[in-house]
């Protein structure tokens, strides 16, 4: 499908989000958007879907002006959108079937009584082509976060999708189930779909991409293919110069044992022990379904688990999030909105929720010191906002990661559990981030990180536990600490 974007733009009250975008797309080409968050590469893309209308400029789709009103006009021209918070798209307490065939009229499972069996068997073959094997009669909530996104991946496998919208796809994904996606949109690609594809992991963007636009303050910054451009330049454009030293790693670590776990047991853990010390970063890696993240969700009690835990030497029970918290723990959650903010609520009710027990007196909040506290904690990290009063939902990305960082900080934490902390955020913000973690474990604090970026869990790490079924596979530290290192020992059972 040809589309063109002529004169774009878009307000919200006094905020100039768009700003005359003028943009084509060819059948079969792959268009990858980039920019800092807030650059409106969200905003154009949901215009394109239908779920916004632009307040000036036109939409040509084949030549022919198109007004799509409500998204599913423009799903009838056969856009697609895969967005990057997985509750825009999924029903979280319905079965994966269900969720795939959710917005399918055609009728091949029966018009008034649904053949199931049918209809699972349907899904399985596309799950099966997203290179995934999950029970297709459970709820989506039960997946994990990365099997969800390729759920609904197969869902738009159904739909005759002519022009296919991705937003951050391979956040969640590690590198074995990225390639899975890329292969899958490089069949769609063959068979003439058009693909807009939005990823701040600037590497994949260079291999996949037939065309990069670079957007800056709603603006067309710099387009180029990837042969005429390089990621030094991409950078530049997208934050307005040269971002130096982009892993800012400080060695903090000392020989204080701050967290002691022997013999860890939980759901995706499989006995796993070790040691963090004051000042130390420690990465966990693997791929989907290794337990990493599952090993911060049980030391956080979110998952029930068992074992034995000790806290600057002292034994702690961490049954819940509450004990947790109240034993020195704090936990960056990987899915922000869905499980970390409350979005609608300020940025100060946000960040004060697991401290309120400090600024309660007689069973009343203090607004005033609630107020003080984060506005101080909010300017620390440099939290970009008109006020703290403000919606934390009108916040871009980067930003509301940083509000759940300062609601871990505002708990003075011994232990900081990291899952994904630049998940979907922009490079500024990634560098900022890691300013962040070194701050943190220059006052004593032990990290403990997982991500799916090895280079970022490589640069940024102290020591790295590789986690495979389960269980560490290997510790790996300097110079042993290597990307391919990381990816070796976590994919071995496949090498085989």
């Amino acid at each position: 499908m040809t589309i063109s974007l002529n004169g774009i733009t878009k307000s919200f009250g006094p905020n100039h989000v768009l700003r005359g975008i003028d943009l084509s797309i060819e059948p079969g080409e792959i268009v990858s958007l980039v920019g800092e968050n807030g650059a409106g590469k969200s905003t154009l893309t949901r215009i394109i879907a239908g779920a916004y209308q632009p307040d000036s400029g036109q939409i040509m789709i084949e030549g022919a002006p198109r007004s799509y009103s409500v998204p599913q006009d423009a799903m009838a021209d056969g856009v697609q959108v895969i967005y990057q918070e997985l509750k825009n798209n999924l029903f979280p307490q319905l079965d994966v079937a269900s969720n795939i065939f959710a917005h399918d009229g055609t009728g091949e499972f029966g018009r008034f009584f649904v053949n199931k069996d049918k209809m699972h068997r349907r899904a399985a073959e596309l799950l099966a082509q997203v290179g995934i094997d999950v029970d297709t009669r459970l709820a989506v909530e039960k997946l994990s976060f990365g099997e969800q996104q390729l759920v609904q991946i197969a869902r738009c496998l159904n739909h005759s999708v002519r022009l296919l919208i991705l937003d951050e796809p391979t956040a969640a994904l590690d590198d074995r189930e990225s390639e899975m996606l890329f292969h899958q949109v490089r069949k769609l690609q063959e068979a003439g779909v058009s693909i807009i594809y939005i990823s701040h992991r600037l590497p994949e963007v260079f291999a996949l991409s037939d065309r990069i636009v670079v957007m800056r303050d709603g603006q067309v910054s710099l387009s180029g293919t990837p042969a005429e451009l390089s990621e030094k330049v991409v950078v530049a454009a997208m934050v307005g110069g040269d971002v130096e030293n982009f892993y800012p790693k400080e060695h903090h670590a000392t020989e204080r044992v701050r967290l002691d776990v022997q013999n860890l047991q939980a759901d995706g853990v499989n006995g796993v022990s070790f040691r963090v010390h004051a000042g130390e970063v420690l990465g966990i890696g693997g791929v989907m379904g290794s337990g990493k993240g599952e090993v911060l969700r049980a030391l956080f009690g979110l998952n029930d688990s068992s074992g034995a835990v000790e806290l600057d030497g002292d034994i702690v029970t961490l049954s819940s999030p509450k004990r947790a918290i109240k034993a020195g723990i704090a936990y960056l959650t990987p899915d922000r909105q869905a499980e970390g903010l409350t979005l609608a609520q300020p940025i100060s009710h946000n960040e004060s929720l697991a401290t309120l027990a400090d600024i309660t007196r007689n069973g009343v909040v203090s607004r005033k010191a609630e107020w003080e506290r984060c506005q101080e904690v909010s300017t620390r990290l440099s939290i970009k906002c008109n006020s703290i009063d403000d919606a934390v939902g009108t916040l871009s990305g980067g930003n509301q990661q940083k509000v759940l960082l300062a609601r871990c900080l505002l708990s003075n934490p011994a232990i900081l559990l990291m899952e994904e902390p630049t998940r979907g955020v922009d490079v500024g913000a990634k560098a900022e981030i890691y300013s962040i973690i070194n701050d943190v474990a220059a006052q004593g604090v032990a990290v403990v990180l997982v991500s799916s970026d090895l280079p970022e869990l490589v640069e940024m790490s102290d020591r790295v536990l590789v986690m495979r079924e389960g269980s560490i596979n290997a510790e790996l530290s300097a110079p042993a600490l290597t990307q391919q290192a990381v990816l070796e020992n976590a994919m071995e059972t496949l090498a085989r």
